[in-house]
């Protein structure tokens, strides 16, 4: 998997330049569509990696086995600031063949609970 590491401003300044120009390119091209790749190549942004695509989210049953290489991110989703219970969360990750997937699972969010 190549990772490229740019500053946030080039990207965008590059997108912003080839995107109209492979647009083009595509309509004015005959040939047929080219198939893509399973994976997405990942960018970083200063120690951030951005996908071109997410996965699906598969909601996480008891006993799945995951095949967790790498932990791309971690999202948490409180209904306010400061929650005291349960709360939806998801992570994606990278698995051993270099795919990304993601799971949805409850999360004990503890920020808003007192110690009485």
């Amino acid at each position: 998997m190549t990772v490229f590491s740019v500053k946030p401003v080039k990207l965008l300044f590059a997108m912003a330049v080839l995107l109209p120009a492979s647009l083009s390119m595509a309509e004015s091209s005959g040939s047929s569509p080219v198939a893509a790749p399973t994976a997405p190549a990942p960018i970083v942004l200063e120690s951030t990696v951005v996908y071109s695509q997410m996965p699906e989210v598969q909601d996480y049953a008891y006993g799945m086995r995951l095949d967790i290489a790498e932990v791309v991110a971690m999202e948490y989703f409180p209904p306010e600031p400061h929650f005291c219970g349960v709360i939806p969360a998801q992570m994606t990750y990278e698995d051993s063949m270099g795919e990304l997937n993601t799971i949805r699972y409850l999360y004990p969010e503890t920020a808003g609970c007192s110690d009485n």
